[in-house]
């Protein structure tokens, strides 16, 4: 029986092994040699079971008993059996049965042992449950993170943008609806009419992210009311897999109505501010003319010479002319168009010298314009002329008695992007700005001028020449041969 047992055990391709007798004396085939290690084969072959198996007796000792006593057969799916191996105890994983041999009368003789060793497989689904509980943790940390955010966020699965997950600043954006596995067109159907939907297209298709600021859209946010205009700071970002295939889109941003709202607040206080300024200018040089008129007319009155009355009404109606002139430049600087036409800065800088004519003089300055082009650009005239009442004003605080003011007017390229445009500079020859001033320069109610400024004119004025594609750059020095500050505005026009 022995015999016959061997040879079907070294036959076989699937490793087995062999206890045979009361000694359990070890009997194996090659297939099984490799699991041993090489400080056990072929020592092994023929030795006894506990003599070769010190380690793990106790573990598959019982089941050899209970095989060998009662017949009872046992099987394992990736038991850990540690075994020394290599001189090494290593945990090894093995799938195996225990079955009994029996001789032809029904007596036990020996154990068969039919195994695999599977430890390479086992560690590597621990690995990989390992890896995937990271990877669901990181995934539950991430949900955390874009649920707290600090921003509106969804995430848009597939090319019909089915929403997968929304945080609660994105649901309050979009108000009191179902949103989770709905396609965007089904669940905002008012962000399809205003062309969101195109653009969400574009970068599924395109895999280029979409960014935009001060975007206005409506959305019904409440059932029965009618759409709400909001203003976002947003992005569509691409989400690619590991081949690099767009899957989906995250949609992050912020509402800045609130934020627009205010600003639009403020610019409008520096309008009137810079209104209240003129007013007091405009009124002295009104009240000039009207005294000259009135005295005029007076002396009308008391003469009887023809030709000196006459001289009389020429002058009186000259002075009326020139109030009529600074009422026509005062009306054009409130008469603001929202849209953009074409408009001509000398013109325009020419209105705002009108009216700060007696400011001008009274701070005893001169100003020179060299005006080698008209100037014609495409803008908003009133937005233009805030900008130049808020620098030429600037420059008249900056210079003392006797000081100048240059203005210059070039057709002009511009050096960095060979784009053709117009460039305006205008200099002073006042004190000039430090460094620290500089750099501050722009900043919302950073003024040097204690409690006369409000620190919004260059703010707002640099927001006026960003909206109409112009760039801006100011150099000032305060030296006490060469002061003054300059500043450089270039508009495109190609």
């Amino acid at each position: 029986m022995l015999v016959v047992t061997v040879n079907l055990l070294l036959a076989n391709r699937q490793p087995m092994f062999l206890w045979w007798g009361k000694e359990l004396t070890q009997f194996y085939n090659d297939a099984y040699r490799p699991s041993l290690g090489e400080d056990k084969h072929p020592r092994a072959l023929g030795q006894s079971g506990p003599e070769c198996w010190p380690e793990i007796w106790d573990i598959i000792g019982p089941d050899i008993a209970a095989v060998m006593s009662r017949g009872d057969a046992c099987w394992y799916e990736d038991q850990l059996v540690p075994i020394y191996r290599n001189g090494v105890l290593q945990d090894v994983y093995w799938t195996y049965s225990y079955s009994p041999v029996r001789s032809a009368d029904g007596t036990i003789c020996g154990t068969l042992v039919t195994c695999s060793e599977t430890t390479g497989r086992v560690q590597l689904e621990k690995q990989r449950s390992h890896l995937l509980a990271e990877l669901q943790h990181e995934r539950q940390r991430l949900l955390e993170l874009l649920t707290q955010a600090p921003a509106f966020v969804a995430v848009l699965k597939g090319p019909e943008h089915v929403f997968e997950f929304t945080n609660a600043l994105y649901r309050e954006l979009i108000g009191d609806r179902e949103l989770l596995g709905k396609p965007v067109g089904e669940a905002v159907p008012e962000a399809v009419e205003q062309g969101y939907l195109k653009i969400l297209d574009r970068v599924y298709h395109t895999g280029e992210p979409h960014v935009a600021h001060g975007s206005q859209i409506l959305l019904a946010r409440k059932a029965g009311f009618p759409p709400e205009p909001r203003i976002l700071d947003f992005a569509y970002q691409p989400v690619r897999d590991s081949d690099g295939n767009v899957t989906g889109i995250i949609a992050l941003g912020t509402d800045v109505s609130d934020r627009n709202k205010a600003e639009r607040l403020l610019v409008q206080a520096e309008k009137l501010a810079v209104v209240g300024r003129l007013a007091a200018s405009i009124a002295h040089e009104i009240n000039n003319p009207l005294e000259a008129v009135t005295n005029l007319l007076y002396l009308v009155e008391v003469t009887d010479e023809r030709a000196q009355r006459m001289a009389f009404l020429k002058s009186a109606q000259q002075e009326l002319d020139r109030v009529a002139k600074i009422t026509t430049q005062t009306l054009r600087f409130h008469r603001e168009s929202t849209n953009k036409k074409a408009v001509f800065l000398q013109d325009i800088v020419d209105n705002v010298i009108t009216l700060l004519a007696g400011r001008l003089r009274n701070a005893g300055l001169t100003v020179e314009k060299d005006f080698a082009t008209r100037g014609e650009i495409v803008g908003r005239e009133g937005d233009l002329r805030q900008v130049f009442v808020n620098l030429i004003n600037n420059a008249v605080d900056a210079c003392r008695p006797g000081g100048r003011i240059v203005v210059r007017l070039r057709d002009s390229v511009d050096l960095s992007s060979q784009q053709k445009g117009v460039r305006i500079t205008l200099c002073d020859s006042g004190t000039g700005m430090s460094r620290p001033v500089l750099q501050r320069l722009f900043e919302p109610f950073f003024t040097t001028k204690g409690m006369t400024g409000t620190g919004l004119g260059l703010w707002i004025s640099k927001e006026i020449l960003d909206q109409h594609g112009a760039t801006l750059r100011v150099r000032s020095s305060t030296a006490d041969a060469n002061h003054g500050t300059v500043f450089s505005m270039f508009f495109p026009t190609g």
